[in-house]
């Protein structure tokens, strides 16, 4: 057996309203839902438009560290295959021969140097002593003689 209730209140509804009162209640409730479920909406779009963005940037950023990914791939696997080293090699070969004519040119070219420099000195010796000559025949001879030039 259930006990009376001291406030009726309690298990009373909403008080009676007229029925104009209930349908301006009723609309104003439907208005905040439209106006709600409409923000709601534009909320979702936002939101939908900002994923699709990270989407595409991240897929950009995928297809970037792929793309490097690979380069450095097919580098680390030419070094692998040692054909970076058999290139190194070829190269500095080459470039020891071609330091090796270079020493032999600039040797070439200082024997050259040296040599020219001897024969200027032997010329201006042999040029001095043409002229002490041509003064002691012209001090000899009594007739004076022109230096050639």
């Amino acid at each position: 057996m259930l006990a009376p209730l001291k406030d009726r209140s309690l298990i009373e509804r909403e008080p009676t309203l007229s029925a104009d009162e209930r349908i301006a209640q009723l609309e104003a409730a439907n208005a905040a839902l439209s106006s709600a479920l409409r923000q709601s909406r534009q909320a979702q779009r936002r939101n939908a438009t900002l994923a699709a963005r990270n989407i595409v940037a991240q897929a950009n950023e995928i297809e970037r560290l792929e793309t490097l990914y690979w380069t450095a791939h097919q580098r680390v696997t030419v070094l692998e295959s040692g054909q970076a080293i058999i290139e190194l090699g070829r190269r500095l070969m080459a470039l020891s021969e071609a330091n090796e004519q270079l020493i032999d040119a600039a040797s070439r070219v200082w024997t050259l140097d040296r040599t020219l420099c001897a024969a200027r000195e032997e010329c201006a010796r042999m040029a001095h002593d043409r002229d002490l000559a041509i003064n002691r025949l012209d001090k000899d001879s009594g007739c004076p003689l022109k230096p050639s030039p």
